[in-house]
């Protein structure tokens, strides 16, 4: 079969190799469609470890080809969605409940053959059924959906509470999505590109903001009547943007720095004002137990998927 394939750092191709065989557990997917994760251009640059030879891709859905003898609940021909997380459910953390944090992790495309390929291995456990009427590309996006529903539990956004999303791609069109659904009262998004105003406002915005580096405090200030802004969400990765997040904040503020930055980034914070204005700034790693509540906000159509697709290629382009 064909794969995609990371070789070494900068050095990723296609490549021929065999058909992965199933252990008694596992499932043989037939991959359908496969989102590009910033993470899989972070691996390719370097930024984060990846072992040599490993398929990447982790953001799959598929139809089953093969079901391993104990597999029960799993049939061939089922439509799936996968779960690239893999913990190894021995380790203090996974003990703790804390399966994000093992030790064994990240999982499927970065230690574990992923799926930019024509077929996956993967065990049943990290297979969710789709039903007949969800378009399998659209699903794809579970896994991305499913961590962002991590970050929005971390925040512990409350109704009637106020957010700014900085960032307007589809991890920051994801977030504002969400946060209407908790109930946020104003949902403000800083966005560098004016084409996506209409998009970023029809999936639940309040109001756009064009990131300016000169004005852009002032606007916030002006659009929230310099009143207290409960959250924000920095899903951008450079430092200009994180640091934005943080001269952004008033008394109380939580804020969720939930980009994946590049390791050598790094961002200065007055410890002061975190004591001062009890800031809470956080992060949030993958999605423990969260990927099933987002194959339900897909299937029941709660969140827009289909407007955040840009482009399809297939294995060979």
């Amino acid at each position: 079969m064909k794969a995609y394939v990371f070789n070494r750092i900068n050095d990723c191709g296609l490549r021929e190799v065999p058909v992965p065989k199933i252990r008694n557990d596992e499932v043989l997917i037939e991959v359908k469609y496969c989102g590009i994760c910033g993470t899989d251009v972070h691996i390719k640059k370097g930024d984060f470890f990846c072992k040599e030879g490993i398929i990447l891709g982790h953001e799959f859905s598929g139809v089953v080809k093969k079901v391993g003898e104990k597999t029960k609940r799993i049939s061939i021909g089922d439509r799936v969605v996968g779960d690239p997380m893999t913990p190894c459910f021995k380790c203090n953390y996974c003990q703790a409940g804390l399966m994000n944090y093992c030790i064994e992790l990240p999982g499927i495309g970065v230690n574990k053959n992923g799926a930019f390929a024509e077929f996956i291995a993967v065990p049943a456990t990290n297979i969710y059924k789709i039903n007949k009427k969800t378009p399998l590309d659209i699903v794809a996006v579970a896994e991305p959906l499913s961590c962002c529903i991590h970050g929005i539990d971390l925040l512990k956004l409350k109704a009637g509470e106020n957010i700014i999303v900085i960032g307007d791609g589809p991890i920051g069109l994801i977030m504002i999505q969400l946060a209407k659904l908790a109930g946020a009262a104003k949902i403000v998004i800083i966005g560098a590109e004016k084409n996506k105003k209409n998009l970023a406002l029809s999936l639940g915005a309040d109001h756009y903001i064009v990131y300016n580096k000169k004005n852009i405090k002032n606007e916030v200030n002006k659009y929230f009547s310099n009143c207290k802004i409960d959250n924000i969400i920095e899903a951008v990765g450079v430092q200009e943007t994180l640091e934005l997040s943080l001269k952004l904040k008033t008394y109380g503020t939580k804020i969720l720095w939930f980009s994946v930055a590049a390791p050598q980034i790094k961002v200065q914070i007055s410890p002061y004002e975190i004591f001062s204005q009890e800031i809470k700034l956080m992060g949030s790693l993958m999605n423990p137990f969260t990927m099933q509540r987002a194959v339900s906000l897909i299937e029941s159509k709660k969140v827009n998927i289909r407007s955040l697709i840009t482009n399809y290629f297939s294995l060979v382009d």
